[in-house]
């Protein structure tokens, strides 16, 4: 079996890499790791991991750079039905669209687009929330059965950096949510495809714990 994470200029590249290394040894998986821009190999890879680090529109440009890329994999992922992570701007890019800076196209496999975090109200010590949403933050379950879930539960916390959340979108494509000034979608997906808002290589165990389910995962 063979897992490509996708190089395209924007990512923790290493700390994915490690996370996912981790993963497989502590599993006893037999998997292969790369981590490339080659769509070639994209194309025959059995596992796509797509990171996302920055803005929306850069990370989009970034994935136009490389010829093919985005063609190559809708066709794996919608057609093919291999199985992809997406992690933070890689989950918001498998939407319709984002309004961070300038209103940017998303891959369209699932529908909702991206708006800035409303700071409304006050956080549990009377403080004004501030955006980025930046820190650890516990899930709330919505699909409670999913294989993604296993054995994670509201006491695991995760690390999110993000200005920008999921809006409009369908209900039976959320996961997990998570609360900061308002809910916001943690985890979306649909059949072989799934995304987090949050970072799960910085997430010490409880981002091992998710990394491992889905490397288990039967979609």
């Amino acid at each position: 079996m063979y897992l490509t994470i996708i190089d395209y200029g924007s990512g923790n590249l290493r700390s994915v890499e490690n996370a996912f290394s981790n993963a497989i040894t502590d599993n006893n998986l037999k998997c292969k790791i790369s981590v490339t821009s080659d769509i070639h190999i994209i194309a025959n890879a059995d596992l796509l991991v797509l990171p996302g680090v920055g803005s929306f529109p850069d990370c989009r440009k970034g994935l136009q750079n490389i010829e093919g890329l985005i063609d190559v994999l809708s066709e794996q992922v919608l057609f093919k039905k291999k199985k992809f992570l997406g992690i933070c701007v890689g989950m918001q890019l498998m939407f319709d669209f984002s309004l961070e800076k300038i209103r940017t196209s998303g891959f369209g496999w699932l529908s909702g687009n991206f708006n800035k975090i409303k700071t409304v109200g006050l956080d549990y010590l009377g403080r004004k929330f501030k955006v980025p949403h930046m820190g650890w933050n516990s899930l709330h379950l919505e699909h409670i059965h999913h294989p993604i879930l296993k054995e994670i539960n509201e006491k695991d916390q995760y690390y999110f950096v993000h200005s920008y959340y999921l809006e409009g979108n369908q209900k039976n494509q959320v996961i997990a949510s998570t609360n900061y000034c308002h809910q916001i979608p943690a985890i979306v997906g649909n059949e072989n495809y799934l995304g987090v808002q949050f970072h799960p290589e910085k997430s010490s165990l409880s981002g091992q714990k998710l990394i491992s389910n889905w490397l288990k995962w039967s979609p």
